[in-house]
C-alpha cells in the first residue's frame, strides 16, 4: 500500500510538470534581433513587446521677423528692379515715417501700381504684403529711387566729329535718375557713332553728344545687295542722300533708273530686301 501511494504522487507530479510547462515561452539567449524587445514580467514568464512607435516631430513654426524700414526697401528695391527689368542696381527710399510690424520670415511683398510707371527718381507706390497665404498689409509710400549703373566717362578732352571707342573711355558708377540722367551706360556699343559736340575730360558721356557717322554720301556709288526668295542679286547704285549705318537712304539703279530704299551696311555698301 505505501509503495503504491509512492508510484501514485511520483507520476502525478510528472503530469503537473508538463500542464505548468505550456504556460511558460521559451528563453531567447543570444544578441536581440528586429524590432522585437523582450520584458520580463516574471522569474518565469517572457513577453514579446514591438517598441512604442516614435510621436511625428512638429514642424518648426514660420520664424517671425520685424518688417522695418530697412528691410522694406530692400524688398521694394528688388521688386522695383524686376518690374523694369533695370540693370545695374535700383535703390528705394520712404519719405515718411514706417511703423514696425511684425510677420513670418517668408513673406511675399507684391506691388500693385506705381506712378509713373517707369524709374524715376520720385515715385508713389501701392503694395501689399503676404504671409502664408493672405495678405497682412496695404500700403501707398511716397518714394525716392535711385538707379546706379556704371556709364561712360571721358579721359581726356574730347572734340567734335571724334569717332568713339570704349578704349579710349572710363567707367564710373552713377545714379542715372538724377544728373547723370541720358549717360550712356558702359556696356553699350559704340560703333557707327561719333560725338555731336566737345566734352570735357572727365565729364559723363550722354546720348545727347552723340551722332550717327555718316557712312554713304549723297551722290556716292554703292553695291547694292539684293535678296529674298531664293534670289541673290549684286549691282551698281548711286545714293540719293547721305546714311548713317544702320538708317535707310534711297537708291537709284544705274541701269534702269529705278528707285528703292535700302539700308546702309558700310561706307560702300547697302542691302535691300526684294
Amino acid at each position: 500500500m505505501r509503495l503504491f501511494l509512492s508510484v501514485f504522487i511520483f507520476f502525478s507530479a510528472l503530469s503537473l510538470a508538463a500542464d505548468v510547462g505550456r504556460f511558460l515561452e521559451p528563453l531567447q539567449i543570444g544578441p536581440k534581433t528586429g524590432k522585437v524587445r523582450y520584458v520580463v514580467k516574471s522569474s518565469a514568464l517572457v513577453s514579446p513587446h514591438s517598441p512604442r512607435p516614435k510621436l511625428q516631430e512638429a514642424l518648426p513654426a514660420s520664424v517671425s521677423v520685424v518688417l522695418d524700414r530697412a528691410l522694406i526697401e530692400a524688398r521694394l528695391s528688388d521688386a522695383l528692379a524686376y518690374r523694369f527689368q533695370a540693370s545695374g542696381k535700383v535703390a528705394v527710399f520712404l519719405t515718411r515715417e514706417w511703423r514696425n510690424f511684425n510677420s513670418g520670415s517668408n513673406f511675399i511683398l507684391k506691388i500693385k501700381d506705381c506712378s509713373p510707371d517707369e524709374l524715376t527718381s520720385s515715385s508713389f507706390i501701392r503694395f501689399s504684403i503676404w504671409d502664408q497665404g493672405k495678405e497682412i498689409g496695404s500700403f501707398a509710400e511716397p518714394v525716392r529711387m535711385a538707379h546706379y549703373v556704371k556709364v561712360f566717362y571721358s579721359k581726356s578732352p574730347l572734340h567734335r566729329g571724334t569717332r568713339l571707342s570704349s578704349s579710349g573711355l572710363s567707367s564710373r558708377l552713377v545714379d542715372i535718375l538724377k544728373q547723370h540722367a541720358g549717360s550712356v551706360p558702359a556696356q553699350s556699343s559704340l560703333a557707327g557713332y561719333q560725338l555731336s559736340t566737345n566734352i570735357k575730360a572727365n565729364s559723363p558721356l550722354k546720348w545727347n553728344n552723340l551722332s550717327k557717322v555718316t557712312l554713304v554720301r549723297k551722290g556716292q556709288i554703292v553695291d547694292v545687295f539684293a535678296s529674298g526668295n531664293g534670289i541673290y542679286v549684286t549691282m551698281k547704285g548711286m545714293a540719293l542722300g547721305d546714311g548713317v549705318a544702320g538708317g535707310i537712304v534711297n537708291i537709284k539703279n544705274l541701269s534702269s533708273d529705278k528707285e528703292f530704299p535700302a539700308k546702309v551696311l558700310n561706307e560702300n555698301s547697302v542691302k535691300v530686301h526684294l
